[in-house]
């Protein structure tokens, strides 16, 4: 026990004496680094949209933005005024901030100011990142009410997780290791995901045998096309991957918070451990995909959903593990973000988008491989500091399982992972339950206060919410204009079932191959 203190003791006072020897002229370039990464990291929530919007069935596009809109509109009002201060603001304990909180510049003098709003820019970026995670796995089916209380609200949990992994909070003291918002980000937004998609349940009509065995009312959903659950445009979910595999890049590479000393260093090594996870990421995609089908058509959303989870895969670790190690742990990333997809369908729990395997399963490997290839030896892993007028090391990480350091770093890592788990489930459950109550008034039945009625899913977001009609799309509930494509798909349809990965006969294969069934 006396040397588990010591050692908290240690870190406590060399990350404070870090931040002590920084000059002026450093806090400046620092901050610029970081600015810059913040403005492309923030591009990310159009790529977020895209995908999103391309992974749901038409008449929904608009809203999806819309949503994304209420992100940051609400997201950052909430972190302006709880978030910051809570995840880092000054005075601190090891579970959250006190201090800081709606941070003015008149509060504190001129470099100190620039260097916080720096700071606050960018940790903002991520808490936004974090939300958006949600809104994927539950489109198409939820009130917006609800969902503009919960961009607002589930900043305080996010921030009190952020502040855990920080330089004072008590994962961080014990010595867990997060680089770039594996646990805090991705692990806590991909279970807010799952435990809201179990609350607030599967779109009308998703998976009727389900319905058939719960002795639901089926008539009331009236009759559904099975090519409704088909991605709208694929296209649309390729944009919205391109858009987020370079925002990560400024994800990762911007957490160095700055360039000076060594941080240009381990910043250059991030990029290129980020670029070279998503090589093997994709490549295991691919595979990955044409074994599911038969070794002859690639799916869109396999490819996609590998490669984000090669890059969530990156998030904790891209400072601390080799360039050629990189490729191992994306291509299992990827792997992993794929198969859990696929246990979650299996599991009749509705997620369009995939986030569930991307951020939850992915960000969750991430961190436990923190405790396989960590690597002390690499430059700017250990870097150094004065105090008492004497330089002394200051370990950030211990070597991984892989490299000699047996099994702590990774006992710390499966830690934190459960910890931010069990964090998540508490406040998500709590929050989606007691908002369900409170709107439906039936304590028995908060369900029916998180959804939009069956004729509002019929109708769809954009004209529900914005008053845009659809034109010549098919919808759930029976026939819409263009009655001629409509035919046509339904007859793909029968040829290529929602429910399976099976390919097309290979006479329609032509005809099909751009026909994503499967989300």
């Amino acid at each position: 026990c006396a040397e588990v203190v010591t050692e908290v003791v240690t870190r406590r006072r060399l990350y404070a004496s870090t931040c002590d020897q920084m000059n002026e002229g450093d806090m400046a370039d620092d901050a610029t680094w970081v600015l810059t990464s913040s403005f492309i990291i923030l591009t990310m929530q159009s790529g977020f949209g895209l995908l999103e919007m391309g992974s749901n069935p038409a008449g929904n596009e608009v809203h999806i933005l819309i949503k994304n809109v209420a992100d940051v509109v609400f997201g950052s009002l909430a972190y302006w005024l709880m978030g910051y201060g809570l995840s880092h603001g000054q005075p601190s304990n090891s579970f959250m901030g006190y201090g800081d909180f709606a941070p003015a510049t008149d509060t504190t003098d001129k470099f100190q100011s620039g260097y916080l709003f720096s700071d606050y820019i960018f940790q903002f970026s991520f808490a936004a990142a974090s939300t958006t995670i949600v809104s994927g796995c539950i489109s198409a089916r939820t009130r917006f009410s609800v969902y503009c209380l919960f961009s607002f609200f589930v900043i305080i949990p996010y921030a009190i997780c952020s502040h855990w992994y920080s330089k004072d909070g008590w994962l961080k003291i014990m010595g867990v290791y997060d680089f770039a918002g594996g646990g805090s980000v991705h692990v806590f937004g991909g279970m807010n995901g799952l435990v809201a998609i179990m609350i607030i349940g599967a779109r009308t009509g998703r998976f009727p045998r389900q319905l058939r065995r719960k002795n639901e009312a089926v008539e009331n959903a009236r009759p559904m096309q099975e090519n409704y659950f088909v991605p709208s445009s694929s296209s649309s979910q390729l944009y919205g991957l391109f858009m987020m595999w370079w925002g990560w890049i400024g994800f990762n590479c911007g957490s160095t918070f700055g360039i000076t000393g060594e941080k240009w260093v381990v910043a250059s090594r991030a990029a290129i451990v980020t670029i070279n996870a998503t090589s093997g990421g994709g490549i295991c995609a691919f595979l990955y995909s044409l074994y599911r089908n038969e070794w002859k058509i690639i799916k869109v959303h396999h490819v996609v959903n590998g490669i984000l989870g090669s890059l969530v895969a990156t998030s904790p670790l891209c400072s601390i593990v080799s360039t050629r190690e990189a490729i191992i742990i994306g291509a299992i990333g990827s792997l992993v973000a794929n198969m859990i997809n696929v246990i979650v369908k299996r599991c009749h729990l509705d997620d369009p988008v995939g986030s569930v395997g991307v951020h939850l399963g992915a960000g969750v490997w991430g961190l436990v491989a923190v405790g396989l290839f960590a690597n002390t030896k690499l430059h700017g892993v250990v870097h150094y500091v004065m105090e008492d007028g004497i330089e002394k090391p200051c370990m950030i990480v211990y070597n991984g399982l892989f490299h000699g350091g047996g099994f702590k770093q990774l006992g710390l890592q499966l830690l934190a992972a459960a910890v931010t788990i069990g964090w998540s489930i508490l406040f998500c459950a709590l929050f989606f339950y007691l908002t369900g109550i409170i709107i439906s008034k039936d304590w028995r039945n908060p369900r029916e206060g998180l959804r939009v009625s069956i004729e509002s899913e019929h109708l769809g977001g954009d004209e529900c919410y914005h008053g845009l009609k659809k034109h010549d799309q098919s919808t759930p509930f029976g026939r819409a204009s263009g009655g001629a494509s409509l035919r046509h798909t339904a007859n793909l349809v029968q040829q290529c079932p929602a429910d399976s990965d099976e390919p097309p006969p290979a006479a329609n294969r032509e005809e099909t191959c751009e026909v994503d069934m499967e989300n």
